[in-house]
């Protein structure tokens, strides 16, 4: 027993020590700070069910912050295999919105009903929430990562190491999420193998690094910039000038990269590298400008026609990409065109 309490310990003080190594260190990447937070979301959690297990009379608060933790647990899990797999180099402000929410959301209900004078509150439906978030979530990260799942049915030894460490990690994951949802609704069924499973996943990760000399997250492939990255966004700002592709509302990657002659990943590395911001955004700004002629132009168009006629697909997106790129609403840039002309008049 004092093994096993020991073994399932040095994992969670390992995962601690190995998260906090991740946030605190000057280089950081976007992969690291999400698989850093759902290294200690689990730590916090299984820390937790260890301190349980071996000690019935664990206080009340811990019980609520382990709880807590949970909530955590697959948004970072998410958030993780998104960001490696779309190789994203910066944090995007609605994901940081997601995990404001849940915080303050668990904070909120934590000092309403807090664990220690209102345990039946947390071991009902505050419990059962919780771990339907976590799962929901872990199902979105699995989703990122089809690709990878069906390779490894398909051929598993063509499995590159980034591959085979996010499946491991995944795989993980899935066990662990799993260990937990079972205790919370099979009779008997205990915590504690969620605790040796984390343990045994972190030091065969740790392993596999320290005897191949790997990284223990993996990183993303990103080359060396493009050489020619310059010459290659004019070419598809020609295009977008002279055929004005952004104007079908579903226009795709692919689809633009076909048109320019590349291939998908070339196009996304050159809006990523030389226009910074993206494919997304890239389009929006054509769009944006495309409408800010019309209105100069189209007098007899609604702006919510303008809106389609440039190529969004709703009212709302519309004026959403035009105040955030322009600075002010349609109707304003269109109240001060016309102010402009009757100015120019008199």
């Amino acid at each position: 027993m004092s093994f096993l309490f020991l073994f399932a310990s040095l994992g969670v003080i390992n995962g601690v020590l190995f998260s906090s190594y991740l946030i605190f260190r000057k280089q950081k990447r976007v992969t690291d700070i999400y698989f850093a937070g759902m290294i200690l979301m689990l730590c916090i959690r299984i820390g937790k069910s260890v301190l349980v297990y071996f000690n019935e009379t664990t206080d009340r608060l811990i019980l609520q912050i382990g709880l807590s933790a949970c909530l955590f647990i697959g948004p970072f899990f998410y958030l993780y295999t998104r960001a490696v797999q779309r190789e994203e180099t910066g944090f995007k402000k609605k994901d940081l919105a997601l995990l404001s929410v849940l915080f303050a959301g668990i904070l909120i209900l934590g000092v309403l009903f807090p664990y220690p004078t209102r345990p039946e509150i947390w071991n009902g439906y505050m419990v059962r929430g919780i771990y339907i978030v976590w799962a929901t979530f872990l199902f979105m990260g699995f989703y990122q990562l089809k690709g990878i799942f069906k390779k490894t049915l398909q051929s598993p030894l063509s499995l590159d190491h980034k591959e085979r460490y996010l499946l491991a990690i995944a795989l993980s994951m899935l066990f662990i999420t799993l260990t937990y949802q079972f205790a919370l609704f099979i009779k008997g069924f205990t915590y504690i193998w969620g605790s040796l499973i984390f343990s045994l996943s972190f030091y065969y990760l740790a392993g596999r690094a320290l005897l191949r000399q790997k990284p223990v997250i993996p990183k993303s492939n990103t080359p060396l910039p493009l050489e020619n990255g310059a010459q290659l966004l004019a070419q598809v700002e020609e295009l977008m000038q002279r055929e004005k592709p952004f104007i079908n509302q579903k226009l795709k990657l692919d689809e633009l990269a076909l048109m320019t002659h590349m291939s998908r990943h070339q196009l996304s590395r050159v809006l990523n590298e030389q226009y910074v911001h993206g494919f997304a955004h890239y389009i929006k700004t054509h769009r944006v400008q495309e409408a800010r002629q019309l209105i100069e132009v189209r007098h007899e168009l609604s702006l919510e026609g303008i809106g389609y006629e440039a190529g969004f697909s709703s009212k709302s997106s519309f004026f959403e990409a035009f105040k955030k790129i322009t600075g002010t609403t349609p109707a304003a840039y269109k109240k001060s065109l016309s102010q402009k002309a009757e100015a120019a008049q008199g």
